[in-house]
């Protein structure tokens, strides 16, 4: 059976104290041999992480299909660890009912006992919820549950580090949609500080995040070099949701900038790696971006093939607002043959 381990040192000392009763007891040589682990609640704790794993590299690797279905046995089976992981995917995929079902389940997990509460897990549960209300457009209860995350950090190792941060970058799109600038750029420029002091050099990629917010404040070229710098600082490293995020910017901002055809391979960049991850809603964003800069770079077919996909893809996510902005694009475009 499973003895539950808090940390890296319990282990050991469990490791340990284990061992040595051993030695003591032992008559006989010991003989190796294969036995099947279940923790005391019986679940598969080592097929549950091992689907999860090959789920989310499958996802990864663009096949989103065999990776929900992965992930979705994973989490029938597993813990917590199963269920975010899960949700993440659902997410992406545009079930936010889904998504926010299993994060409560995470939450209910680490609610269940005081040694549980406050940890890094705990808070990273918590924030993931967040991310679902968010795309609810719930932006306060999003905000709500992103400080009551932050409360469960009570350390300042690598991992609680990284989970912070995170939950600053989300905080502050959280206020910057609200139109709170000023909270937006405090809680960037916390991550931004706390990620160049502790984390890797790839995680300074959230410099996104600032450019978004040199938009909203209509410094555009400022914005153009900050999410430059993302794009240059992901060519090595595996398609991510960043790489999207930071090439439909640029496409957006070559846009506002009144050259639209230099946007169009930012924004297929951007298609490519959103339908690589099965992103879609950043899928749909991207779609639109691409219609907008063809339509304005005078590509009017082109405009309309992309801007019905967009259509389609907000249709199977029940985005209505997101069907709404494509179909009056769509319009526009229309008249424009006129």
């Amino acid at each position: 059976m499973f003895e539950t381990i808090r940390t890296a040192r319990d282990l050991k000392s469990k490791l340990a104290e284990r061992l040595n009763l051993w030695a003591a007891t032992a008559v006989v040589p010991k003989i190796p041999r294969y036995v099947d682990l279940l923790p005391t609640s019986g679940k598969d704790v080592l097929k549950s992480a091992s689907l999860r794993l090959r789920g989310e590299k499958l996802v990864e690797l663009g096949q989103p299909e065999f990776g929900r279905a992965a992930l979705e046995e994973a989490a029938a089976i597993g813990g917590p660890d199963e269920h975010l992981a899960l949700a993440a995917f659902l997410r992406h995929d545009g079930e936010l009912d889904r998504a926010l079902e299993q994060t409560q389940q995470a939450i209910d997990f680490y609610s269940a006992a005081d040694d549980t509460l406050h940890s890094v897990a705990a808070a990273d549960a918590f924030s993931a919820q967040a991310r679902v209300l968010s795309a609810q457009g719930k932006k306060y209860d999003a905000i709500g549950r992103l400080e009551q995350a932050l409360s469960l950090l009570l350390q300042d190792d690598l991992a609680s580090e990284a989970v912070r941060c995170r939950i600053l970058d989300d905080l502050g799109l959280a206020h910057q949609h609200l139109g709170d600038l000023r909270s937006a750029r405090q809680n960037f420029e916390e991550s931004l500080q706390r990620r160049r002091k502790r984390l890797t050099a790839r995680d300074v990629a959230q410099l996104i995040n600032l450019a978004r917010l040199e938009v909203a404040e209509e410094s555009l070229d400022a914005a153009v070099e900050l999410a430059n710098q993302v794009i240059e600082t992901l060519l090595s490293s595996p398609t991510t949701a960043l790489h999207g995020n930071a090439n439909a910017l640029v496409a957006q901002l070559r846009l506002r900038q009144g050259r639209p055809a230099e946007g169009i391979p930012n924004g297929k960049a951007a298609l490519a790696a959103n339908r690589q991850i099965g992103n879609k809603p950043d899928e749909a964003i991207s779609l639109l971006v691409l219609g907008q800069c063809c339509r304005a770079a005078g590509l009017l077919d082109e405009a309309r093939s992309y801007l019905l996909d967009c259509v389609k893809v907000n249709e199977s996510m029940g985005n209505a607002a997101g069907v709404e902005k494509a179909t009056w694009q769509l319009d526009r475009l229309n008249d424009d043959d006129a």
